[in-house]
């Protein structure tokens, strides 16, 4: 297989905008009668919210397809069951599991259904929506979907790519969490299951409201005496849009977060909806939540969940992939650094990881910061925590802090595989005006101005406050410039993305069988008549397994064998040789046979067999022997 260099991939992501196409009218009905979205759960505070209509989740034309706005899961759903009708050979969509309030969990398999079967290719795997707001990982998903699909049959690489290989995409993750945050003006971390935040035996008792009624949960402020206050204005702002943080008791404004304290502790929007992580719930690595270390002095993790695989979004995933051995990439995408996003998350790379295994990791750093042109790729541990010169957990840029239950690390040191979980989107952060090497809120303002006119920052409005008497509400929109891109720049971001996944799937092992050579076995203490020499070569990247894969026992080693007919009177003797191929690497084999007298037990068919280099099968004829 011609791999394409990443350069070309690069091209493709400045491709021209895709246009809208044709597609499906939704079948899923709009909520036009009860106004209201209902959130699964039973807890303290509401879980009914007002239906928002946002702008930025509208399609440019209904009923056709573009990426100028963010989709819908219904949408997305309606979607993925229309390619499934119309490129029968090509898609698989199927249900992997039900979310916590019993939403179907949705995954596509795509592949050519005529040159084999998924399981004996090897597979890519893509999900993204596992954090409620982070819709950005979503459309890249969504986008290679489509791309994967609008292009079979006209460009080269992506029908080879669908010829030789499985891509196993799941989009929508946490569709419950990712609802309430598309269609209320409500927003959470994860999982919508209720939890107890603030520690006062209360459950989602203290979700943040929309007060003036914008659709949007964005800051209020007001203004009081100089030492009454923990904010002033930021003097290089002269709009005076922006606050800036002066220490306890140093300044003359106070910010809470738009609502009412409806729990009476004092606090604002403290206790809303969920607070679980489904990304802190893998088993690698896991740590209970703050207050669940019996000792006190023991590592912690908030929003680890009760058990590792305690959500049901996390355990299908987990559970889907132990069945399926096959997939040697992945990429579980989030919002916002933006960064290509790798274990280890506990520990320096260079001790947890081998020196092989973490060579082909950088490589992907690299090729993946040249397609998207992302500021950062690597570790968590080290290089995401001090990525700026202030760690926002430690304070110290160059002190790492650990991450328990991390995606990424489940998948390096319990899978085995090349396992991202990149996160796109820059929050506004793209240019460092006064280059002193970080970009704060004034530079993001700028941008904002500058690119789209002021769109992504509300005006402060005065509004009269039930508790707090006259405040003033505005700020940033939190879900559409914050989290998540303006839909009129996510295409480009979603498109980069999408081209370094295609990249890794793309660098999956390729097995051939380039020779065959039948002989008469050479004389021995067995009971051979004939020997083989196979030759086999790995034309991919990657190899067929990583070191980490082989040591924890994941992947099986490489083998050949022969498939003799079911009456046939032939058969190995000993056992298929065992081996590994690496990328680019090719080996040679011996195989002895006994084979039978009859003419029907001459004929066998070689498998080259490999857990995530897939299956290579070629026919091979044995002379009749003169032993």
């Amino acid at each position: 297989m011609r791999l394409p260099s990443a350069s070309a991939l690069i091209l493709l992501s400045l491709a021209t905008p895709l246009a809208a196409q044709p597609g499906p009218q939704s079948d899923t009905p709009r909520d036009t009668v009860r106004k209201v979205h209902v959130v699964p759960g039973m807890r303290h505070g509401p879980s009914a919210f007002p239906l928002t209509n946002y702008k930025e989740t509208q399609p440019l034309v209904a009923g056709q397809i573009d990426f100028k706005h963010y989709h819908t899961s219904a949408e997305i759903e309606t979607w993925m069951q229309k390619w499934a009708e119309q490129y029968p050979d090509l898609v698989e969509l199927y249900q992997v599991g039900r979310s916590f309030g019993g939403r179907t969990l949705w995954q596509m398999t795509l592949t050519n259904k005529k040159t084999g079967k998924h399981t004996d290719k090897p597979a890519a795997f893509f999900d993204a929506g596992r954090h409620s707001g982070e819709i950005s990982g979503t459309e890249s998903a969504f986008y290679l979907m489509w791309y994967l699909l609008d292009r079979y049959g006209k460009d080269a690489d992506v029908t080879r790519l669908l010829d030789e290989k499985a891509i196993y995409i799941r989009p929508l993750n946490n569709p419950d969490g990712s609802d309430m945050y598309r269609l209320t003006a409500q927003s959470n971390r994860s999982s919508v299951r209720p939890m107890d935040n603030d520690g006062d035996g209360l459950l989602d008792e203290d979700p943040g409201e929309d007060l003036d009624g914008d659709g949007f949960i964005r800051q209020m402020r007001q203004k009081v005496a100089m030492g009454k206050g923990d904010f002033i204005l930021d003097p290089k702002d002269p709009s005076g849009r922006l606050l800036k943080r002066a220490g306890a008791g140093k300044g003359d404004w106070k910010v809470w977060g738009e609502g009412v304290d409806n729990d009476l502790d004092g606090r604002y929007n403290e206790d809303g909806v969920g607070g679980l992580d489904l990304h802190r719930n893998y088993p690698e690595n896991w740590r209970p939540e703050p207050g669940h270390d019996a000792t006190g002095r023991g590592w912690t993790q908030n929003g680890a969940g009760a058990y590792p695989l305690s959500e049901p979004e996390t355990r299908s995933l987990v559970l889907w992939l132990l069945e399926h051995p096959n997939v040697g990439v992945a990429n579980s995408m989030d919002t916002a650094v933006p960064m290509h996003l790798r274990g280890p998350s506990v520990c320096e790379e260079t001790e947890c990881m081998t020196p092989a295994d973490l060579a082909i990791y950088r490589h992907m750093d690299s090729v993946g910061t040249s397609i998207t042109r992302y500021p950062w790729a690597g570790d968590v541990y080290r290089t995401y925590n001090t990525r700026t010169p202030v760690n926002p957990f430690t304070g110290d840029s160059s002190r790492p802090e650990p991450l328990f239950g991390h995606g990424p690390d489940w998948g390096y040191s319990y899978y085995g595989a090349v396992w991202y979980g990149d996160e796109i989107w820059n929050g506004g952060r793209e240019k460092d005006y006064d280059n002193d090497g970080r970009i704060d809120d004034w530079e993001v303002l700028r941008y904002c101005d500058e690119a789209f006119g002021g769109t992504c920052f509300q005006t402060w409005t005065k509004f009269t406050h039930p508790a707090l008497g006259e405040v003033e509400i505005g700020g940033f929109n939190p879900k559409f410039f914050s989290q998540n891109g303006p839909p009129e720049v996510m295409e480009q971001w979603a498109r980069n993305e999408a081209m370094f996944n295609l990249y890794m799937a793309m660098s999956l092992p390729k097995l051939e069988i380039t020779d065959v050579r039948v002989t008469a076995a050479k004389a021995a203490k067995d009971s051979a008549t004939h020997e083989v020499r196979v030759t086999v070569r790995n034309s991919g990247r990657l190899p067929t397994a990583l070191e980490q894969a082989r040591k924890i026992k994941i992947v099986r080693p490489d083998q050949v064998v022969a498939q003799f007919g079911k009456d046939s009177k032939s058969r190995l003797v000993g056992r298929p040789p065992e081996f590994w191929l690496g990328g680019g690497e090719t080996k040679t084999v011996t195989l002895r046979f006994r084979i039978g007298e009859d003419e029907a037990d001459r004929t066998a068919t070689l498998r080259l067999l490999s857990t995530r280099g897939g299956v290579v099968e070629q026919a091979v004829e044995f002379q009749p022997s003169s032993r």
